[in-house]
């Protein structure tokens, strides 16, 4: 099984940017050369230019965004741009049996669900990212490379969504850190283990960190609000020592635990997306 195909997510990075460009807070430019380095060269499924996807996609958030009579109070609204992962235990927070639930479950990078003024109709892009196929430069241990393309499917959804969970980034943040502590502890533990002293990885804590620059790069927009960012950076640590206990050390003992940590992380993710979005449109 590969362990960083389900705990890293360009993906919520790529939704976080989308929202930031809907509302102003990042200059095309950048948004696009975010997405080059997440995923690199964009295209459209349906042959469609890229530019014209994103057109589409600004026309229906801005008049989602148009349409609403914003919630007050303590209600917090559904964002105009919305992060949709899964993983084994766990379907896709898209209608069951559909098209889009279907795709998004078997690409395992997920979905981006674009609220429109129907309030029962939704878009939802799903990529597909893969070698272009002109590319034959063999992928360097940072697992990307410049040779990668997205191909974005993009799907019109007109059954209702299933209710997201609507974690606060303080509820999801409590949960990542009950994780984090755990995972911690499995690390020492496996640290103190023979397999986990190899030529290979000597140094469990330096690798570590590595893995957690790279699960954070290329980084996200100025504008993302600082409670989001910490909830990113807490997941990208938690993956970190996931795939250093699991992929690099080789020790598969703490699997079950390992295994339970999965879907804290993606709960992660898809609240600091849902925050950063509401926060964008202030």
């Amino acid at each position: 099984m590969d362990i960083r195909a389900e705990v890293w997510s360009p993906l919520q990075n790529t939704a976080v940017w989308l929202g930031a460009w809907l509302y102003g807070h990042a200059a095309t430019d950048d948004f696009l050369d975010a997405l080059r380095a997440l995923g690199g060269e964009q295209t459209v499924a349906d042959g469609r230019p890229f530019v014209d996807l994103l057109a589409l996609v600004r026309e229906e958030a801005t008049a989602a965004a148009t349409a609403t009579t914003a919630a007050d109070g303590d209600s917090p609204g559904e964002p105009v741009v919305r992060l949709i992962l899964s993983g084994p235990g766990e379907a896709p927070a898209l209608p069951a049996g559909s098209e889009s639930a279907k795709r998004a479950a078997r690409n395992r990078s997920g979905a981006i669900v674009v609220r429109t003024a129907d309030p029962d109709r939704h878009l939802v892009l799903i990529p597909d990212a893969g070698p272009r196929p002109d590319a034959h430069r063999s992928t360097g241990d940072s697992g990307r490379d410049a040779a990668v393309g997205t191909q974005w499917e993009v799907i019109e959804e007109t059954t209702p969504l299933p209710a997201p969970a609507w974690l606060s980034p303080g509820e999801a943040d409590a949960l990542l850190t009950e994780a984090t502590n755990e995972s911690a502890d499995m690390i020492e533990a496996a640290a103190a283990q023979a397999e986990f002293a190899a030529p290979d990885l000597p140094r469990p804590r330096l690798t570590v960190g590595t893995l957690s620059d790279f699960y954070d790069t290329p980084g996200l927009p100025a504008a993302v609000p600082a409670r989001a960012a910490k909830l990113f950076a807490r997941a990208d640590n938690v993956a970190a020592i996931i795939e250093a206990v699991a992929e690099r050390a080789r020790d598969h003992s703490f699997d079950p635990q390992l295994l339970r940590l999965w879907r804290h992380i993606r709960a992660a993710r898809m609240t600091g997306v849902a925050y950063s979005v509401r926060e964008f449109s202030r």
